[in-house]
C-alpha cells in the first residue's frame, strides 16, 4: 500500500490536441468541486439582499469586510485597493477552498501540488511587475531596484539584492509557503489513517481516530490562515507597486 497514493495525478479523461495533453485529472476534478461549491455557497448566502441584513446576507458582508479592511485597504490604501479588491478577494476565496477540499474524502488537495501554488505565485509575480512598470514608467521600474538615497557606489551590491528579493525570493516565498503546509498536514493526516490498515489492527484506530479528527480540525484553520497570508502578501506586493517607497 502507498500512503502517498492520494497525492498523485490520475488521469480520468485523456484529452490531447496535437502536442497539448489537456486530460482531466484528479486535480481538475477536485478544483472544480471547490469553486463550485463555494460559488453555490456564497451564491445562497448573498442572494436577495435586503437593507436590514438578514443572518446569512451579514455572514458575506462580514466576509467582504474583512477581506477588504483587512487584506486589500490596510495593505494599499482605500482608491487602490477598490481596483484590486475584485482580484484580491478572488485569489483568497480560490486558495481558501482549493484548501479545504481536500478534507472531503476521495479528492484531491490542489494546492498540495507544486503546479498550483506556483502558477498562484506567477500570477501575482506578472501583476506586481505589470504593475509596477504601469505605474513608474520603465525608468521608474528600473530605479525601484536602485532607491535614490543609496549612494551610486553601492548600486552594485543594491540592485543584485533587490533583483533578487523582487523577482526570486517573494515569488519564492508564496509558493513554498503554500504547498508545503498544505502538503505536509494532509501527508500526516493520510500516514496516521493508513496505520490502520497498515497494521491491520483495529485497536490503532481508538487513539488514531481522535487525533486525525484534532487534525483536521487544525488543518481547517491552517487552510484559512494559508489563504490568508497567500492574499495579504499579495496584497502587500502589488501595493508597493502600486505606491513605491523609493
Amino acid at each position: 500500500m502507498d500512503i502517498l497514493e492520494h497525492f498523485y495525478l490520475k488521469i480520468l479523461v485523456p484529452i490531447k490536441i496535437g502536442i497539448f495533453d489537456i486530460s482531466i485529472t484528479n486535480l481538475t476534478v477536485s478544483m472544480f468541486i471547490a469553486v463550485f461549491i463555494f460559488t453555490v455557497l456564497l451564491w445562497v448566502l448573498a442572494r436577495k439582499p435586503k437593507i436590514v441584513p438578514t443572518k446569512r446576507q451579514a455572514v458575506v458582508e462580514m466576509l467582504i469586510g474583512f477581506v477588504k479592511e483587512s487584506l486589500v485597504y490596510g495593505m494599499m490604501g482605500r482608491e487602490a485597493g477598490d481596483r484590486w479588491f475584485p482580484f484580491i478577494s478572488s485569489i483568497f476565496v480560490f486558495i481558501l477552498a482549493n484548501n479545504l477540499v481536500g478534507l472531503i474524502p476521495g479528492t484531491y488537495t490542489p494546492t498540495a501540488n507544486p503546479i498550483v501554488p506556483l502558477v498562484l505565485s506567477l500570477i501575482i509575480f506578472f501583476v506586481v511587475q505589470i504593475t509596477s512598470i504601469r505605474k513608474n514608467g520603465f525608468r521608474g521600474y528600473i530605479r525601484t531596484f536602485a532607491p535614490k538615497f543609496v549612494p551610486s557606489w553601492m548600486y552594485v551590491i543594491v540592485f543584485p539584492i533587490e533583483l533578487i528579493s523582487n523577482w526570486i525570493a517573494k515569488p519564492l516565498s508564496l509558493f513554498i509557503r503554500l504547498c508545503a503546509n498544505m502538503l505536509a498536514g494532509h501527508i500526516i493526516i493520510i500516514v496516521l489513517q493508513s496505520m490502520i490498515i497498515y497494521f491491520k489492527n483495529y485497536l490503532i484506530a481508538v487513539p488514531v481516530v481522535p487525533f486525525v479528527t484534532v487534525m483536521m480540525i487544525f488543518e481547517i484553520f491552517v487552510s484559512a490562515i494559508q489563504a490568508y497570508i497567500f492574499a495579504v502578501l499579495s496584497s502587500m506586493y502589488i501595493g508597493n507597486a502600486e505606491n513605491p517607497m523609493h
